[in-house]
């Protein structure tokens, strides 16, 4: 009886399982090189001049807190956009953070009392509106 032998060309499994482990770290070291991206946005300046900014990795300063904070670039790009006419001048200078910006409660109470303030005003023109018609004086004549 004659035995046979397969004799595989293919590398056995353990050394499948080395060259692919070997080759994932050189991998992983060649992107962490390139992990330094660049985001680059065309903002404008206080001059009004167009200026091309990297907000990849960006950090502002809070002008009450002073602390920085850090932002995703197109979430940055979106908010300099939006809430600063796309100047990024104005952003450094004006940005106020979450956590030192008035609290909902204390900008409810700040519109209620402007509100107060408002119909108090339109309420002591109406008295003296009744003040007039009930003496009978006109003070503006009729047109």
């Amino acid at each position: 009886m004659v035995e046979l032998v397969a004799h595989s060309t293919r590398p056995s499994y353990n050394s499948i399982l080395i060259i692919s482990k070997h080759t994932t770290k050189v991998m992983e070291k060649q992107i962490k090189k390139s992990r330094k991206a660049k985001a680059y946005y065309t903002l404008q300046n206080a001059a009004g001049d167009d200026v091309s900014i990297d907000l990849n990795n960006y950090k502002v300063a809070c002008v009450k807190t002073g602390k920085r904070k850090s932002f995703y670039h197109k979430y940055l790009a979106g908010l300099i956009e939006r809430k600063y006419g796309n100047n990024i001048d104005r952003f450094r200078t004006e940005y106020v953070s979450r956590e030192a910006a008035p609290s909902q409660n204390e900008k409810r109470v700040t519109h209620l009392v402007q509100r107060i303030q408002k119909l108090s005003v339109q309420l002591s023109n109406l008295k003296g509106e009744l003040a007039e018609a009930e003496s009978g004086v006109e003070h503006f004549p009729a047109a």
